[in-house]
């Protein structure tokens, strides 16, 4: 077998199905393994950056890893989009690249062509590089990649595979499939949470994603009825529990999860990193006393002071506090009811989006971009399942959901996945719209188009007292650009017919795109940007 060959039965040995790329001089041996080996669908993409993004919403979506194949230089530094998302929202996202013949090693990088150290420009954004410099070091760099991959709070990984090794011959034992590395939660610390948790009257929770990347959904659901602790979630928790649960307050920075941490003397965080949006800058009030369960013992007390902390396996240190904690019921009364109730009662629909939820199954996958029509969605698209809910959270990558839709819609077939765009971040990546043409993905991308880049339009105005600079924009007539590339184009002139046109295409066939013309609406979508006039 050829390095490469090896590379691509390892894939496949971890469970591998799907390769989102494209083919160059510095990959045609693992592209040619790839065909020989057979078993690995291949979709051609129209730019890097729609490879690692179709990608990462594979991964979102279904909790397995998601793999992208460039070329290295440009290509990865193309696809390094994506991987910047996934290190920052936590997704198991696998580049793999060429690279510069071994050969070469010593000769100035700059001089080669592609011309790139990739290590050390991939070194902040990846939990994991390796560049293998023979045949029989690629079975140890793939299980590296998967550790890292499979964690319990994951993150992306690169290979990179210079050209002579992928094309040399040899032979490697093909690894088992790769675990990431859980620990064991500690009784003791587990007694130590619910010490402080039964001496508080209000505790709160505050869960995150990791309890969706552990599977222990449910258990939260147990722990929070059994001791009847409110839930609030963080951006990336969406969908940790039922929206709607009585207990499920909404988002730690909207109003009703606002009101409830700050009536809360407990907090428990389960999952959640503390991040700069989440806590705006960290400086949403919290209660005093707080204790944490994290898979990562690194971030227990990392952002905030912790009385008692656990490390661990998240699926196991939930359901054992619930047992440890049994028979304590916190205290809150009908608070929790009547904040949830005030938070809603003066609650409009979020536009366009808000009037899909009634036409979809529960199980229905929503992709939202960064754009004025989806800010709000955290707190008013209701969710009920995990993983049916992608955003980019924190890396915030505008252009992120016309292609995360066609990695959900590959992941999850016989769900329907419905992107949310603006007309700003759908012409960034709608050439993918070609690639799911290609391959029949069926997805449907609703844009709003204002003709312009509407939540920093208002930004600036807020800021430099009415002035604005460059956020308006002359946009292309976006359905007809959709049909240019192989998909099903749609312009809605009034936003009033929206709803019925999206009924219609629930279901069909390959690609779908609705544009909806919303110029005359822009200043409204502007007022309802969370950031810029919160609750």
């Amino acid at each position: 077998m050829t390095g490469a060959d090896i590379l691509i039965q390892s894939l496949k040995a971890q469970g591998v199905d799907t390769l989102t790329g494209m083919p160059g001089n510095q990959n045609i041996h693992l592209y040619d393994a790839v065909l020989r080996a057979g078993g690995i669908r291949h979709l051609l993409i129209r730019h890097e950056q729609g490879a690692t993004l179709i990608a990462n919403g594979y991964a979102r979506a279904s909790g397995r890893v998601g793999v992208a194949l460039t070329v290295p230089g440009p290509g990865s530094t193309n696809a390094s989009t994506g991987l910047v998302d996934a290190h920052t929202d936590c997704v198991p996202v696998l580049l793999i690249t060429g690279g510069t013949e071994v050969a070469f090693d010593g000769r100035d990088r700059a001089k080669c062509f592609h011309g790139l150290d990739q290590e050390t420009f991939f070194k902040s954004i990846t939990h994991f590089f390796a560049r293998p410099k023979s045949v029989d070091e690629i079975p140890d760099a793939v299980i590296g990649a998967f550790k890292a991959l499979r964690a319990p709070r994951p993150g992306p990984a690169v290979i990179e595979l210079p050209t002579d090794v992928a094309a040399e011959e040899g032979m490697a034992d093909i690894p088992p499939v790769v675990e990431g590395d859980r620990l064991c939660p500690d009784s003791a610390d587990i007694d130590r949470v619910a010490a402080v948790l039964r001496a508080a009257v209000r505790p709160v929770i505050l869960a995150g994603s990791a309890v969706i990347h552990a599977n222990a959904t449910d258990a939260l659901c147990s722990l929070a009825e059994g001791l009847n602790i409110p839930v609030v979630y963080s951006r990336l928790g969406k969908g940790v529990m039922p929206d709607g649960h009585p207990l499920t307050v909404g988002h730690c920075s909207a109003q009703a999860g606002k009101t409830i941490l700050g009536s809360a003397d407990l907090l428990l965080g389960i999952g959640c990193r503390f991040t700069q949006i989440d806590t705006r800058g960290w400086s949403l009030p919290l209660p005093d006393r707080q204790v944490q369960l994290d898979p990562d013992p690194r971030e227990l007390g990392r952002e905030y002071p912790i009385e008692a902390g656990v490390a661990g396996d998240l699926a196991q240190s939930i359901p054992q506090l619930a047992g440890v904690a049994a028979g304590y019921t916190a205290d809150w009364g009908d608070f929790i009811d009547r904040t949830r109730v005030e938070a809603t009662s003066n609650r409009e629909p979020v536009p366009i989006m808000g009037v899909t939820r009634n036409s979809l199954p529960e199980d229905t996958i929503i992709v939202v971009d960064v754009t004025s029509i989806g800010y709000r969605a955290f707190d008013e698209y209701p969710i009920t399942i995990p993983r049916t809910f992608l955003y980019p959270s924190h890396s915030v990558t505008l252009g992120f959901a016309v292609p995360a839709a066609i990695g959900a819609k590959l992941a999850c077939p016989d769900q329907q996945v419905v992107a949310f765009c603006g007309d700003g971040g759908f012409q960034m990546t709608a050439s993918e719209l070609a690639t799911a043409a290609e391959h029949g993905v069926g997805t449907v991308s609703v844009v709003s188009n204002d003709g312009s880049l509407s939540a920093i339009r208002g930004s600036q105005v807020k800021a430099f007292d009415g002035r604005v600079i460059d956020t308006d924009m002359k946009t292309p007539r976006l359905a007809d650009l959709a049909r240019s590339l192989g998909a099903r184009g749609i312009r809605v002139d009034d936003p009033d017919r929206f709803e019925a046109v999206f009924a219609d295409t629930l279901g069909l066939e390959g690609p779908t795109v609705i544009e909806v013309m919303m110029q005359e609406q822009r200043d409204y979508l502007i007022s309802r940007v969370p950031w810029l006039y919160p609750d």
